[in-house]
């Protein structure tokens, strides 16, 4: 089949910022053993029109030319232009924002066989925001992702969503015409089922972008509670810059720490860094405020990492509580810290988890989810 992904990609594969770009780059990637890819990445801010190879993989990349991430809409034409020359089985496209509901209604149009995958849930996570911090612009970006995410789901005939928890919220939204739901998980790279933990060690690493939804803030906040109790511990930070306020805020929190020197603060990592983090840790915590799946957990589980985290949109479904993590509610940085010590203490206990968590990442390896979605493309493409 010649099929057509729409959606974040990577520019290096070294460096992936991002849910949608490791979904996109490594559902591509398995794909590519048996079909032609071509991945037309979103319009990027400073970015430049190009055609990039990576193997056998075909790059598309378009600039846009805008201030704003909703110019990205300007760049339609040379995207469907682009596309339809292809004569493509089947267009996938990535995301329920402004340019995905754009370019799906614009491939629309031309009768092309289609489906969707949902990543993340933009009312809820704008709502947040909203109840988070009423202002003009966080009402007027609510309104605006809740039309569009709604308008797509409306004319979608097939969507896929990662957890439970996505299907079950997006059949409350009471759509004119839900379309039919696909849970198909997002999966981690295989090199990630390779490399092992280190039970020895005293490192707890988080890894998420960095901006209020990860919540590294209140992470900081229990890993003082911690070493105030006289647990013998250190504290590793990695993410992609989302948001450069938040970044101010929480290089401001690491500062006026009293065991800042056991805190480690990394901005986009190169791959080989990242998994060096990843196997020098002992546990893995993530203070986050909503997650639709939550690709990190997958990824920390399959070295063997127990979790602590919140109990919180689709983390419960990938974090079976009190067998491979423990979820606490967002925002108690005293249940947290509890169950950190715990895991750090208690070496038994940590091994049982260490176990159980490999066992369940073995549901996200990329290479049986790619076969199930395969399946789906042939059924759509009829």
């Amino acid at each position: 089949m010649n099929i057509v992904q729409i959606g974040a990609y990577p520019l290096s594969p070294d460096c992936i910022h991002g849910g949608i770009e490791s979904s996109v780059y490594g559902l591509t990637q398995h794909l590519a053993e048996n079909h032609t890819i071509d991945v037309f990445d979103f319009p990027r801010i400073g970015g430049k029109d190009c055609v990039e190879q990576f193997g056998s993989i075909t790059i598309h990349r378009y600039c846009n030319r805008g201030k704003h991430n909703k110019d990205a809409v300007s760049c339609i034409n040379s995207y469907l232009r682009d596309i339809i020359a292809l004569h493509p089985d089947l267009c996938h496209i990535h995301g329920t924002g402004t340019f995905s509901k754009a370019i799906y209604m614009a491939l629309w149009d031309y009768g092309l066989p289609m489906m969707l995958t949902v990543h993340g849930l933009l009312r809820e996570e704008k709502w947040q925001a909203v109840v988070r911090k009423p202002s003009l612009k966080h009402i007027y970006q609510y309104i605006v992702q809740k039309s569009d995410e709604k308008d797509v789901l409306n004319v979608a005939p097939v969507a896929i969503v990662d957890t439970d928890y996505v299907q079950e919220r997006l059949l409350r939204y009471k759509l004119a015409r839900t379309p039919q739901l696909h849970v198909i998980p997002q999966g981690i790279d295989s090199s990630f089922f390779e490399i092992k933990c280190n039970p020895q060690s005293n490192v707890i690493l988080s890894v998420g972008s960095i901006g209020p939804r990860k919540g590294h803030i209140y992470t900081v906040k229990m890993f003082n509670v911690l070493r105030t109790r006289g647990v013998d511990a250190k504290l590793q930070i990695i993410g992609s810059l989302a948001d450069e306020k938040y970044y101010s805020l929480l290089q401001r929190e690491i500062k006026i720490s009293p065991f800042c020197s056991d805190i480690t603060l990394n901005v986009n990592l190169e791959r080989e860094e990242l998994m060096l983090a990843y196997s020098s840790a002992k546990l893995f915590v993530l203070h986050s405020r909503e997650e639709s799946q939550g690709i990190v957990f997958a990824e920390a589980m399959a070295i063997g990492l127990p979790i602590v985290a919140t109990n919180v949109g689709g983390i419960p479904y990938v974090v079976d509580n009190g067998e491979c993590g423990l979820l606490c509610n967002y925002s108690d940085v005293k249940s947290m810290a509890d169950m950190s010590e715990k895991l750090l203490t208690n070496y038994d206990l940590w091994c049982a988890f260490s176990d159980n968590a490999r066992k369940k990442a073995s549901q996200y390896n990329w290479e049986g989810i790619a076969k199930e979605i395969e399946s789906l493309y042939s059924k759509i493409a009829q």
